[in-house]
């Protein structure tokens, strides 16, 4: 049962992230979404908050790394592979991080 679990929490892990990241990216990119950037002097944001283009491009990076721990997950579901999946599991949460 423990392995049926883990393997639901690494799909959906890493899935739900990929989702998030590439469809911002995609609406963005290709459906012209308007980005609303933060850009107040008082509050430090982060670097790629400043700039449309460096945002895109942080948001494709990381949805293609969920993206590939996804398919990853679900192959070794698949393939019954329960300590990849596991490490499969720890890499999407490291990348969350």
């Amino acid at each position: 049962m423990n392995k049926i679990f883990m393997a639901i929490a690494a799909i959906f892990s890493s899935g739900i992230f990929a989702y998030v990241y590439l469809k911002t990216w995609i609406s963005v990119a290709y459906y012209n979404t308007p980005l609303a950037l933060q850009s107040n002097d008082e509050v430090d944001y982060p670097y790629f908050y400043r700039s449309e283009e460096t945002y895109l491009r942080v948001t494709l990076i990381f949805g293609m790394i969920f993206l590939f721990l996804w398919i990853a997950s679900v192959f070794f579901t698949f393939k019954k592979d329960w300590s990849r999946v596991f490490f499969v599991f720890v890499l999407s949460m490291i990348t969350v991080l």
